[in-house]
């Protein structure tokens, strides 16, 4: 039997039921983990990642910078840099290879913008297994376990089909012993429900099915930050939710950049009388104004070229950035304002940089434990459609050679191997960035560069 015939088979033999949620038609009668001033705030956040904060523009040609968007994504690029994420199975990790690693550095953009992200594998028809995500613009938590785990919540996808827009409502549960997938579509903006098959894309899911398993079929990656916000809430919040008004000054003070050059250009101020009226002026240099028309051309000509401010202003902006910086966790002189690059970030990040160090590395964190859910999440769903898994335990490293001196750390770690204070097999496994069971097999029976008799 091939795969898609082993997917169509156990497809149809879905068991029924399991969620509480009967009729999606009124999604505002669903309750759910979002309070509305989360709901509230967590619109406010991706809003500010468009560039669109919620204070009014302070300027005629207000000039915000994309200070969220450009921190956001150094700290995911931080975060993933270096990872190396295996699964035991050859097949699944091959799949988590192609699908899963070249997006996981948006995975992460997206769950500091947002406070978190819910990923789940799914396998298509022809036996390839992808993995989908869904932030907090497009999916609803309900429920979460002791861990702050999400075991119950809607995905939302919207599709345009003959001119009009379809959502998609896929509501999940885990109650402990399976995992219930309830699927319903409806016109977008209205309670009028429409059959799956009606839409192409959605034409072969099935509206309910049932995966028996003993963790949630979705992990949860989430921000290590406190929830201040609302304090009864179980939800994480962005990196930047406390730097909202930070960010405006930051924009202010940018606009104020901006208009010192328009405002403090060399201009000449001249009588309409010499310039003949409109006609004859060659460019915005000149102002006309209405004299006496009896003073001489010297008295009516007055130049204006007063000294541009652009230092003092240069540092108005990055001492907003400073502040920034201390409130989303990053080293001072991470971010800057040139004038002729504009916004930058550091170009090296060093291993004294400590803030930037723990702030990365409790995101890793995180990231770890989604990660090895997935893995137990991918080989479960495999299995439930008639794959034969290998067992193992994931492999995730992060690497470590954008804090520090590898050269020097090098040199570090060999000389505890030869002092007796470091295994060889963790050293191998440090420096080639391979688990320790495979870091062992590389060693050679008799190891004499490591103190070994011949």
């Amino acid at each position: 039997m091939n795969v898609l015939r082993k997917l169509k088979s156990l497809v149809n033999g879905f068991g029924k039921g399991g969620g509480n949620v009967e009729n999606f038609a009124d999604i505002s009668k669903v309750e759910t983990a979002v309070s509305p001033i989360m709901r509230e705030k967590t619109h406010e956040w991706w809003s500010v990642f468009q560039g669109n904060l919620p204070q009014k523009a302070t300027h005629k040609n207000f000039k915000p910078l994309p200070v969220a968007y450009v921190s956001t994504a150094y700290l995911a690029q931080l975060v993933t840099g270096e990872i190396k994420f295996e699964l035991a199975d050859e097949t699944l990790n091959a799949f988590a290879q192609k699908n899963l690693i070249p997006n996981l550095d948006r995975i992460v953009q997206l769950t500091l913008v947002g406070g978190y992200t819910v990923i789940k594998p799914y396998l298509t028809s022809g036996g390839e297994m992808f993995f989908d995500v869904g932030t907090s613009r497009d999916f609803l938590p309900i429920a979460f376990d002791e861990n702050d785990h999400i075991t119950e919540g809607i995905f939302f996808e919207r599709v345009r089909y003959n001119n009009k827009i379809y959502e998609r409502r896929e509501y999940h549960q885990f109650d402990g012993n399976a995992h219930y997938v309830h699927n319903s579509a409806y016109l977008y903006g209205t309670r009028q429900r429409v059959e799956l098959t009606k839409i192409p894309r959605w034409e072969t899911l099935l509206p309910e099915g049932k995966i028996p398993s003993d963790i949630p079929m979705m992990a949860t990656f989430r921000t290590p930050y406190a929830n201040n916000i609302d304090l009864d809430s179980e939800l994480p919040i962005s990196t930047f939710a406390n730097s909202i008004g930070t960010l405006h000054e930051i924009d202010y003070a940018h606009s104020e950049y901006l208009a010192e050059f328009r405002k403090m250009s060399a201009k000449v101020f001249a009588d309409e009388t010499v310039l003949h009226g409109k006609s004859g002026i060659p460019d915005d240099y000149f102002v006309t104004f209405s004299g006496d028309g009896e003073s001489t051309v010297e008295q009516q000509i007055m130049a204006y070229a007063p000294q541009i401010r652009e230092e003092a202003h240069k540092a108005a902006i990055n001492t907003e950035l400073r502040l920034y910086e201390v409130q989303i966790g990053v080293s001072s002189g991470t971010f800057s304002f040139d004038s002729q690059k504009g916004l930058v970030t550091a170009t090296q990040v060093l291993s004294e940089d400590k803030t930037t160090y723990n702030t990365v590395a409790q995101i890793q964190r995180q990231l770890k434990s989604a990660l090895q859910s997935l893995a137990n999440i991918t080989a479960n769903l495999a299995r439930f459609y008639g794959y034969e898994v290998a067992d193992g335990e994931p492999a995730i490293e992060f690497g470590d050679s954008v804090f520090e001196d590898t050269g020097t750390e090098f040199a570090r770690r060999f000389q505890m191997v030869q002092a007796g204070l470091l295994n060889p097999e963790e050293f191998n496994a440090w420096y080639f960035g391979v688990p320790l069971e495979k870091a062992r097999e590389m060693l050679p029976k008799m190891t004499t560069v490591f103190g070994g008799d011949e």
